[in-house]
C-alpha cells in the first residue's frame, strides 16, 4: 500500500507516526514545501528563544519514521482532489504520485495582514528570528509615549501580546503594548473567568485594551479602529502583529466522521482529511486545535489500516480534553477534564509545560498519547 500525506504539521506528521506502527511496511510520502516541522503552539517563544528549537528536519524524521519527504505544493482544492481521487495520483508542480490514499492535512492559513512595512503575521513569524524581531521594535517604538499593537485577541494573539510584554521588559524598553479585538470579551469559546483574568493581567501590565473594535484601515504608524457599535477610532502605532484569523488553504474540507472527503457529496474511497483543513461530520472535538489535530491523525492511520485489511472503519469521537493559554513566563491560564476547575498563574504554565512535553516524547518516537 502506497499512502501520501500533504502536510507536515501536527495532523499529518501524527499520522506518519501512527501508520509507521499500523503499516510498516507501507510506503509512505510526506508532500510539504517546507524542510522542517514546526512545533507551532510554542512560536510566541521564538521571542526568547531560537527558532530552530521549534524545529526538527522532515529529513530526520523521515529517517525515524520510515516516510520520504517531497518539497512541494499541489493544488488540493475540491475539483483538485476528485481528479486525484478518479486517477489515483496527486500530480502538480513538484510531484508526480500514485497513491493508494492521499491524507490531506495542510491545516489553514493566516488572513493576510496589512502591507506596510512595520507589520508582521503569522506567516511572517513563521520564519522571522523572534529576538532579532524585539530590537527591531525597540527600534521603531522605543520611546516611552511609542507603541506596539496586537490585532486579534484570539489564543495566538494574546500568547503574543504577554510574550512580547516579557521580551520588552527583559530589553528595558519602555514601549506600551495595546490589544485590539472586535469581540466582547475575550475567549468566548472558554469559561467567563478566562476574560477576566486575561484582561485583569493586561491591566496589571499597563496594556491597552480595546474590545469592541476591529481593524478598519492601517496607515502610516497610524490605525483606524471600527467600533462593533459604530464609530471609529485612531490608534497611533510605531509596530503592529496581525493576528485576525484564519482560511481554508484552500478551503476547509467536510468528511465523513471516519475522516473521508466528502466529494459529490459521497465519502471518498481513498482520500482523507485530518487537522485543521477538515470538518468532521458527527461527534468529537472538531475545533482547529493541535489537540483535535493530533487526534484526527491518528484516527485516519487507524483507518487506513483498518482500509487496508478490509475492516470497518472508525467515526471520529474524541472529546476536548482540555485548554490552556501561556501567557509568557511562569503565568497562565486553563483547564483539563473539566471547565469548571480553572487553573491559573505558575501551575498553569506548568501544566501547558507538561502538555507540550507529551508531544515533544511523540516526536522522539514515545507514545505517550495511547491507542485510540
Amino acid at each position: 500500500m502506497k499512502i501520501v500525506v500533504a502536510g507536515g504539521g501536527y495532523a499529518g506528521l501524527s499520522c506518519l507516526m501512527e501508520v509507521a506502527d499500523r503499516l510498516p511496511d507501507a510506503e509512505r510520502v510526506l508532500v510539504d514545501p517546507s524542510r522542517w516541522h514546526l512545533r507551532q503552539t510554542r512560536l510566541q517563544e521564538a521571542l526568547r528563544r531560537s527558532l530552530d528549537g521549534l524545529r526538527t528536519p522532515f529529513s530526520e524524521l523521515g529517517d525515524q519514521y520510515g516516510f520520504r519527504h517531497v518539497r512541494a505544493s499541489p493544488s488540493l482544492s475540491r475539483k483538485a482532489l476528485a481528479r486525484a481521487s478518479a486517477a489515483g495520483r496527486l500530480a502538480g508542480e513538484g510531484i508526480d504520485e500514485d497513491f493508494d490514499a492521499l491524507v490531506v492535512a495542510v491545516g489553514l492559513r493566516p488572513r493576510p495582514r496589512p502591507r506596510q512595512a512595520r507589520w508582521v503575521g503569522l506567516a511572517d513569524l513563521k520564519g522571522t528570528d523572534g529576538r532579532r524581531l524585539v530590537r527591531r521594535i525597540i527600534e521603531e517604538a522605543g520611546g516611552p509615549s511609542d507603541r506596539a499593537t496586537i490585532v486579534g485577541g484570539g489564543a495566538t494573539g494574546l500568547q503574543y501580546l504577554f510574550e512580547l510584554r516579557d521580551a520588552l521588559r527583559r530589553e528595558g524598553a519602555k514601549t506600551r503594548l495595546a490589544l485590539v479585538d472586535p469581540g466582547r470579551r475575550l475567549l468566548p469559546g472558554q469559561p467567563d473567568e478566562f476574560h477576566a483574568y486575561v484582561a485583569e493581567r493586561m491591566e496589571q501590565s499597563g496594556i491597552t485594551y480595546l474590545g469592541g473594535y476591529g481593524l478598519a484601515s492601517a496607515g502610516d504608524g497610524e490605525l483606524e479602529l471600527k467600533g462593533r457599535q459604530g464609530g471609529v477610532r485612531r490608534l497611533r502605532s510605531a509596530f503592529s502583529f496581525s493576528f485576525t484569523g484564519m482560511k481554508g488553504n484552500p478551503s476547509v474540507l467536510e468528511t465523513a466522521p471516519t475522516g473521508q472527503v466528502l466529494l459529490a457529496g459521497e465519502p471518498s474511497e481513498r482520500i482523507f482529511a485530518a487537522g485543521d483543513c477538515s470538518s468532521y461530520r458527527g461527534g468529537g472535538f472538531d475545533s482547529p486545535s493541535a489537540q483535535a489535530a493530533v487526534r484526527k491523525g491518528r484516527l485516519v492511520a487507524a483507518n487506513l489500516e483498518r482500509f487496508a485489511r478490509g475492516g470497518r472503519l472508525k467515526s471520529y469521537d474524541s472529546p476536548e480534553l482540555g485548554f490552556f493559554l501561556s501567557m509568557g513566563v511562569l503565568d497562565g491560564i486553563g483547564w483539563v477534564g473539566d471547565r469548571r476547575v480553572i487553573v491559573t498563574g505558575s501551575p498553569a504554565f506548568a501544566v501547558r509545560e507538561a502538555i507540550e512535553a507529551r508531544y515533544e516524547l511523540l516526536l522522539r518516537g514515545i507514545d505517550t498519547f495511547g491507542l485510540l
